[in-house]
């Protein structure tokens, strides 16, 4: 989100250097947050990335970090208006919102109000500050969806209930799946990487020392995913009749941007493997697929 659009102040810009990093936002001509540098960029973004950049500071990467975050705002925005433009003037649900960007633009595009939870207390402030800037009402609540009791500290229902980027951190995916049933009363929409596959999968990537640090079985939660085949027939189980795929667009972010990339494959090969046939014209096969990395997809799920 580009927050000069609302005119910052001054303090605004000081406090969103210190509370805003991992979602994309520009902040002033010089000053810019987010993931997707290093996503792109750094070997392990898992291990701690930059997420908070100054220009005079980072002069040589600058367009390279431009770049990298305006595909990722691109990609955010679509996902976003995608799901705005269904359900105008109906509640959202972000139950991992982080710095608050998906309840804030959900807003800004016409849903309402809307509503964000995650681990960290302190997005609060994030949100807080989104809000002052954009003339949103989006609310935060600090709480975090539990995988040993399958629950979240939680009360009542919302329209649509968002997951992005989070399954892939949790080790009971269908477990997680039934709770954001439990709380949409319309849709859920998830973002996220998805096995390409009609079979009935679960994939773990074995537990990375850089995430939480839990006991068996919860430190299964890197790289967590299932495949499009038990995707759609959970869905269906929970009552989510529809299954709608969101048409990825030329100027998002490539669908394959974790850092588990085929060495072999050149950038460009690798984002061609989403188009029909190129699989198999690449010997990306089934099980690379599953050591190396699968395509993200945005899904809407409706009753």
């Amino acid at each position: 989100m580009d927050l000069r659009e609302f005119g910052l102040t001054r303090q605004q810009i000081n406090v969103g250097c210190k509370v805003l990093k991992y979602q994309p936002f520009i902040l002033s001509d010089d000053v810019q947050t987010g993931i997707a540098y290093s996503w792109r960029h750094i070997p392990d973004p898992r291990l701690p990335p930059a997420l908070v950049f100054y220009r005079r500071h980072w002069r040589k990467q600058w367009d390279e970090i431009t770049e990298s975050n305006a595909l990722l705002r691109r990609t955010y925005d679509g996902l976003i208006r995608f799901i705005a433009s269904r359900y105008p003037g109906k509640t959202l649900l972000d139950v991992a919102c982080n710095n608050g960007y998906f309840p804030v633009r959900a807003e800004l595009f016409g849903m309402a109000p809307s509503f964000g939870m995650d681990i960290g207390g302190w997005y609060r402030k994030s949100v807080a500050l989104l809000n002052s800037a954009c003339g949103t009402h989006a609310t935060f609540t600090h709480a975090v969806y539990d995988p040993g009791s399958h629950r979240a500290p939680l009360e009542g229902q919302y329209d649509v209930v968002v997951a992005s980027a989070i399954m892939c951190h949790l080790p009971d995916p269908l477990n997680f799946l039934a709770f954001l049933a439990s709380k949409a009363k319309e849709a859920i929409f998830f973002w996220g990487q998805l096995i390409d596959s009609s079979n009935l999968l679960v994939s773990y990537q074995p537990p990375h020392a850089g995430l939480h640090d839990r006991p068996f079985p919860f430190c299964f939660n890197d790289n967590t995913r299932i495949s499009r085949g038990l995707m759609e027939l959970s869905f269906k189980q929970l009552g989510f009749k529809h299954v709608i795929e969101v048409p990825w667009q030329h100027d998002w972010l490539s669908p394959y941007i974790t850092q588990y990339r085929p060495a072999e494959l050149d950038p460009a090969a690798v984002a061609a493997l989403g188009e029909p046939g190129a699989r198999a014209s690449q010997g990306f096969d089934l099980l690379n697929e599953i050591e190396i990395s699968s395509k993200h997809v945005g899904i809407l799920a409706t009753r």
